[in-house]
């Protein structure tokens, strides 16, 4: 008795979850009597949720991105890190719309006192549309701007 007692319960249970989950995903089915004949025609369709628009306009990898730029500005050398001595390489993590604009530019490496001048020189850079399928897309990519003392 208690054998069967437990397999209705996983049955019932099974059945509810196979309802919520239906439920959740849209599904519903319909049927339709021809009036004139015995044939029951039945259909399931599924609504699925739109598409997240900021998957639709999720930016595509383009690497380092010095190569592509139609104008890449030089980076102001920071009096304050001059007077440090610091130099080196600053990687600029970058987004670039579908125009061609940077819309967002953020140091991710290099010496602390010549980031803040990178990513702004980062920010002024123009790039030509990058195009897949035929439509303009957003990119990221990295620019690098190095600075030497002379």
């Amino acid at each position: 008795m208690r054998r069967i007692t437990i397999n209705l319960l996983v049955s019932i249970l099974t059945f509810a979850i196979g309802i919520a989950g239906a439920a959740l995903l849209g599904a519903f089915t319909t049927s339709k009597v021809s009036p004139n004949s015995r044939v029951v025609e039945t259909t399931m369709t599924t609504s699925c949720p739109q598409k997240n628009q900021s998957l639709e306009t999720a930016p595509i990898s383009g690497g380092i991105l010095n190569g592509k730029a139609i104008s890449l500005p030089k980076p102001e050398y920071p009096a304050i890190a001059r007077s440090a001595r610091q130099s080196g390489t600053v990687s600029v993590q970058v987004i670039v719309d579908e125009d061609g604009r940077v819309i967002s530019a953020k140091a991710v490496s290099g010496p602390p006192l010549l980031q803040a001048a990178a990513a702004k020189a980062a920010a002024e850079a123009l790039f030509s549309p990058t195009k897949l399928s035929g439509k303009p897309v957003k990119v990221t990519g990295i620019i690098t701007y190095n600075f030497e003392l002379q």
